[in-house]
């Protein structure tokens, strides 16, 4: 691979979310903005197939072109449906030397290696179908996952969880195993005098796990001497608020709504640590910003957190809230907090977005040699 950073390639993202979308705007759709503006960087043309939204537009943004497909209601599960359905059709009008394809929730592959001759790379942004068939009363969209994963010949996991599904489901399956990044300006935020705990997620029970979160924080929440924080949006929202209310913390659990740019930076400057209770979370962008920002979190002791080392996360045992509420009062000691958020940003540093995105770039090379040969 003589040439592998000569950068003249046309790389195509398949990627259901987009940072601009009000409906949705998750984590896959920063990380897919991070490494595709870096690619533009190396000299590449990369254009981003998104779902459309209210007040969408299609741009060139950092050197991205974004090309928004299927309808744009207002209804978020419409229009992601709808981008699942319609996705086939459009990926075989795509012209690019290379598909870069982000798994969606519920079904997680698109199947796109079934409509086009381009090289298709999985990226498993979203690789739980079997969750979601249990979320959704049993749909069998764990059949489409272990059905759709078999076409795939190449693939970009975050982590060895990734890696062992994907090889199980698809034993000849080529990959490499890139994580998440983090930006340098979480490294910067300044360290306040602690007032919260902070959530920042999707407001998403069945796989955030935040409900689990509120009935721990209840155990302590008049001893603890800090509130939770929710911050973010999604679709349990009014389920959590009813939660809260039930429970009887209205007074110590503040909902602060969709928190971007300074107002994220401020929530995490005044936070005391992060409370991270997914029930099923591969390696999230949140996460890595959580550390590199200095945050400690406390989650639950499951494989996608293992590499989450217990000196930056203490885990309580799935799904023990007793053990989750004890957890959080450590979390806030002192001496033990002090240590954890200089273990963060240390541990953080191993995930830079310029390393992540120079990985992608030498496995798009690979492949194409692959495919040359």
């Amino acid at each position: 691979m003589d040439n592998i950073n000569k950068g003249n390639l046309h790389i195509a993202f398949l990627d259901l979310d987009d940072i601009d979308n009000p409906l949705l705007g998750a984590g896959q759709a920063r990380a897919t903005y991070e490494v595709a503006k870096r690619l533009v960087a190396m000299g590449h043309s990369v254009t981003v197939y998104c779902s459309r939204y209210p007040g969408y537009k299609d741009r060139v943004q950092d050197g991205i072109t974004y090309r928004h497909i299927a309808v744009g209601t207002k209804n978020m599960q419409v229009n992601n449906l709808l981008f699942i359905i319609m996705a086939p059709f459009y990926v075989r009008k795509i012209k690019a030397d290379i598909i870069i394809e982000s798994f969606v929730a519920p079904v997680s592959t698109l199947c796109s290696p079934l409509f086009t001759k381009i090289p298709v790379i999985g990226l498993p942004s979203m690789f739980n179908a079997k969750e979601f068939s249990k979320k959704y009363g049993g749909l069998p969209f764990h059949w489409i996952e272990q059905w759709g994963s078999k076409y795939y010949k190449y693939f970009l996991p975050y982590s060895n969880i990734d890696s062992a599904k994907m090889k199980q489901l698809n034993p000849s399956i080529i990959y490499k195993i890139v994580p998440q990044g983090v930006d340098r300006s979480f490294f910067e935020i300044p360290h306040k005098k602690p007032k919260h705990i902070l959530f920042l997620s999707r407001l998403d029970i069945h796989q955030k796990g935040i409900d689990l979160l509120v009935e721990a924080y209840a155990k302590v929440a008049k001893t603890i001497g800090y509130p939770l924080v929710i911050a973010g949006h999604g679709p349990d929202e009014a389920k959590i608020k009813a939660l809260v209310k039930k429970l009887g913390i209205n007074e110590h659990v503040h909902f602060v709504g969709s928190a971007y740019g300074k107002t994220k930076e401020a929530l995490i400057s005044e936070a005391i640590f992060v409370a991270f209770p997914s029930r099923h979370d591969e390696l999230s962008l949140w996460s890595l910003e959580a550390l590199g920002s200095g945050m400690p979190m406390v989650g639950f002791d499951l494989p996608e957190t293992e590499w989450a080392t217990p000196d930056v996360c203490l885990k309580a045992k799935p799904y023990d809230l007793d053990e989750y509420a004890q957890l959080l009062v450590k979390a806030a000691e002192p001496d033990l907090n002090a240590r954890m958020r200089k273990n963060a940003r240390l541990l953080a540093k191993n995930y830079t977005w310029d390393k992540v995105a120079s990985m992608f770039n030498e496995f798009i090379y690979t492949v194409l040699q692959y495919e040359k040969n």
